[in-house]
């Protein structure tokens, strides 16, 4: 039913095979070949074996990715675009192929490129290839995970065993990058292994998603950033598929979703270490997760919860940092209880910073609250940037950010310790996030630099 990576260039797809689309043109399996060849030939006049990618164009991702792979290069996928951080990151990697303006202290390929003398056959596939990725660093500094190609190959055959008839004739867009696990194995290996187009561009807005589904019917890829805040007053012809990761779905959103786009979303828990691990569709309140096929649960004698699953490559077991709730008489079902990792230590006390975020967000005066820590001459403070609501925003204009943070103060003071206590606070129009949807952990920091 899938292609693996070595045959999505082969004769088994025919020349006029769609394989991606913009708003202005459509790119076909003749041209994707050719492209691909052509960057090989200029990577075989480099020495550089580590390239980073950082593309906003989809298709040139792909191109790239796979004319890496074929040169016996190494991808790395940085996971953003931020010129300081990219910086930060330089030793992972040796030159940059990018579509943007960027000028790291090292080579740079720009896309578009200028061709080298044309290649007609494609080099020997390796069999040992990768992917480097790094984590989101949402609880840290990002950690850098080596993805072989079998895994990935693997995750998407579970993928289209579960889900692949629905997709026939379909076509792929997300709101997601290709950059992070999320968005590689849904909005990238998914569409490629089942030769299903997908689109070049990120969906943006939901009057984006509204004209895509009035042309097309979609597999949407996407997070719960994007899908709490579509409109339900602009009719979205029904999807036929929405996927959701990045953090549980609220179940008024995942509702939200089904009245306004036509269907229930499927939410998907992994990490980038462990790839998928289980899904959900919210019929009711908090649902259960469902493992997939071939993963399973074992308890730790600490309390933590180890997985074992063959994407965890090479030693097939990992360490969650989430606080699961399995069930007794049904080893397959679970319920998911947030990160252990949020617990930090402040003057040698436990402080939760989700219950901060939790104490503070239950004030009307918030809509939105991020909690962090952050290391001052030597010594470790919580901060908070908050989002206001109508009626916070009506309560600084009309009393002042001193008395509206004396009243935030007072409030954590009667559920939380002294030490627990924001030192450091901002306010902000609304919390920044990374293209998958999370909370950009580096821009969070920058903000009390």
């Amino acid at each position: 039913m899938t292609l693996p990576m070595c045959q999505w260039l082969s004769t088994e797809r025919s020349e006029d095979h769609l394989v991606a689309w913009s708003e202005n043109r459509e790119w076909r399996q003749y041209e994707f070949r050719l492209d691909v060849l052509s960057l090989i030939a200029s990577l075989s006049a480099t020495s550089h074996s580590r390239w980073a990618l950082c593309l906003e164009d989809n298709y040139s991702f792909a191109v790239a990715l796979l004319a890496l792979i074929y040169s016996g290069k190494t991808p790395v996928l940085p996971g953003h675009f931020r010129p300081a951080v990219l910086a930060e990151q330089q030793n992972e990697f040796d030159a940059l192929i990018t579509d943007l303006p960027l000028s790291p202290d090292c080579p740079v390929l720009r896309i578009p490129f200028a061709p080298q003398a044309m290649l007609t056959v494609l080099p020997e596939w390796p069999q040992d290839a990768s992917v480097i990725l790094f984590t989101s660093g949402s609880t840290g500094k990002p950690q850098r995970i080596v993805k072989s190609v079998s895994c990935l190959e693997l995750e998407s055959q579970w993928l289209c065993g579960l889900w692949g008839t629905e997709f026939t004739d379909a076509r792929f867009a997300a709101t997601v990058a290709p950059h992070h696990m999320y968005g590689l194995s849904f909005a990238f290996m998914l569409p490629l292994s089942l030769g299903l187009p997908f689109a070049t561009a990120s969906v943006k807005y939901h009057e984006q998603l509204r004209s895509l589904a009035a042309a097309y019917s979609l597999v949407f890829i996407s997070s719960p950033a994007f899908l709490e805040r579509l409109d339900p007053t602009l009719n979205t012809p029904k999807l036929r598929h929405v996927f959701s990761a990045g953090g549980p779905l609220k179940h008024a959103a995942a509702r939200l979703v089904e009245r306004t786009c036509g269907d229930l979303p499927t939410e998907i828990y992994g990490t980038t270490e462990t790839g998928i691990i289980a899904f959900r569709r919210q019929y009711q309140p908090d649902g259960v997760w469902t493992l997939f096929g071939d993963i399973a649960f074992s308890p730790c004698p600490d309390g933590n919860t180890a997985l074992v699953s063959p994407l965890v490559s090479p030693s097939g077991h990992f360490t969650l940092s989430d606080e699961i709730r399995m069930r007794p008489s049904d080893p397959r079902h679970f319920e998911l209880l947030g990160r252990k990792d949020r617990i930090v230590k402040i003057a040698e006390q436990r402080v939760s910073l989700t219950e901060i975020e939790q104490r503070l967000c239950q004030r009307d005066l918030l809509s939105e609250a991020s909690v962090l820590t952050v290391e001052k001459r030597g010594r470790v403070y919580v901060a908070a940037v908050l989002v206001l609501s109508r009626s916070g925003e009506q309560f600084l204009d009309s009393q002042g950010q001193a008395a509206l943070l004396d009243n935030l103060r007072q409030t954590l003071r009667s559920w939380i310790s002294p030490v627990a206590l924001p030192r450091y606070w901002r306010i902000v129009a609304a919390i920044p996030l990374n293209q998958q949807g999370k909370r950009s952990a580096a821009e969070l920091q920058e903000m009390f630099l």
